[in-house]
């Protein structure tokens, strides 16, 4: 009877895990930043010399914060922030979703002179209700950003829509019911994870339309892989996912993750990686060797190439996005020149997607010879023109990528922005 009596005063004294309960609301609280009218929006696009015929200028568009709660990895739950383009029309308007390229500091401003919220702008005026979620732990959102992380870039986007369906509520905003997915760069990965994911839940409010990823690193431990053995020119990519991971999946058995870099790199990186607010990749790859695995410890170093089983090599695997079949249509969006995101991602994700059985996928090759920055404005455009195939026509397979006349204007202008890269070999952005 005593040992019993013992038991249950342990049992009764051990701490329990148990999550937090779902919240009631998802939404915490949205603040209008900025209204946008034609004229405004049609200076913006004469400063940034954008062709009318491209992206025309139809809608006034509202610009709110929002603030959302998001279920974080141990089942607590946190807040995430994003940006939310209201379009001023008396109709109901479709989903448009845009995950953006990396950044290792938190910061995040509301600018016109962004070029990645420039898209969502472009999409607003055009009748899309678009939304720009931060990720988790960017912006204004708690805790770690988890890089290249399928499951919290998707639900990032799932939480997103979530709010967003409540804010319509008080904003009066009638959602048609298509929602498309797009993001380029790590927002290609982040984008075709919430393609995955959304369809998991099926959700009948929330149903993929189709999804258009430009220029992510689908193939983990495949062809990105392979670019952390070779001369890069974004080392800074292996160190922050191995300290992703870490925070995600404890994948090593130490308490302080920079053991897992060789000196000085263990002391450097805190500083880019712990509560950063202005330093940027940039300032990080001119601190670094070019090829990427000569700042990681040795021991490390050699058991990732030996066991198939480190714990690291399984976790990339489980953030793959090319074993999987989706069900709404997907475009993949890629150059052949670009030397950051291994183009062989894209094919090899359309290869084995095809491979499943499902033939709604297509490969647009934008450039053979452009690099990745130069390759997101051609990206952008052709994802926009395939949205507006679904948005204008439904689902029709045999309409054209776009009218002849503008396919046309695009030849001339990638005619001319191929010259100049070539010339001058500047990986510029044109957004």
């Amino acid at each position: 009877m005593r040992l019993f009596t013992i038991l249950l005063a342990l049992l009764f004294a051990m701490p329990t895990f148990a999550t937090d309960p779902t919240p009631t609301s998802y939404l915490v609280s949205y603040s209008l930043v900025k209204s946008h009218t034609k004229k405004t929006i049609n200076a913006l696009w004469k400063k940034k010399s954008v062709p009318k015929i491209a992206l025309p200028v139809k809608n006034e568009v509202d610009i709110y914060e929002i603030i959302y709660k998001v279920k974080w990895i141990d089942g607590t739950w946190r807040n995430a922030s994003g940006i939310y383009y209201v379009p001023k029309v008396d109709k109901a308007v479709p989903y448009f979703m845009y995950g953006h390229g990396t950044q290792i500091h938190k910061e995040r401003n509301i600018t016109d002179d962004a070029s990645q919220q420039f898209i969502c702008l472009a999409h607003a005026t055009d009748g899309y209700a678009a939304m720009y979620p931060d990720y988790y732990g960017i912006g204004k959102g708690e805790g770690k950003h988890l890089y290249q992380h399928s499951w919290s870039e998707a639900h990032a986007f799932i939480y997103m829509l979530m709010a967003v369906d409540e804010l319509n509520k008080e904003l009066n905003v009638e959602p048609s019911g298509q929602l498309f997915l797009t993001g380029y760069s790590q927002g290609g990965h982040a984008s075709f994870a919430a393609h995955k994911f959304i369809e998991e839940l099926n959700d009948p409010r929330f149903q993929v339309t189709a999804s258009s990823p430009m220029s992510g690193a689908y193939d983990m431990t495949g062809e990105q892989a392979n670019y952390m053995f070779q001369e890069y020119p974004r080392p800074f990519y292996l160190p922050y996912l191995l300290l992703s991971y870490q925070e995600a999946y404890n994948i090593l058995d130490t308490k302080n993750p920079y053991d897992a870099f060789r000196a000085p790199f263990d002391t450097l990186f805190p500083a880019f990686f712990e509560h950063n607010d202005h330093k940027t990749m940039e300032e990080l790859d001119r601190l670094l060797p070019k090829i990427p695995s000569e700042v990681v410890d040795p021991e490390l170093l050699a058991e990732y190439k030996s066991n198939d089983n480190f714990p690291f090599r399984l976790r990339l695997e489980e953030n793959n996005l090319i074993d999987w079949t989706p069900k709404a249509p997907v475009q993949l969006c890629y150059c052949k020149g670009d030397k950051e995101v291994n183009y062989m991602n894209s094919e090899v994700a359309y290869e084995r997607i095809k491979a499943s059985g499902f033939d709604q996928i297509r490969l647009n090759n934008l450039s053979d010879h452009l690099d990745h920055n130069t390759c997101a404005a051609f990206a952008v455009l052709a994802t926009k023109y395939y949205f507006d195939r679904f948005k204008k026509k439904g689902k029709n397979p045999k309409m054209k990528e776009m009218p002849p006349f503008k396919k046309w204007v695009r030849g001339l202008i990638k005619k001319k922005v191929e010259k100049d890269f070539k010339e001058k070999g500047s990986d510029k952005s044109y957004l």
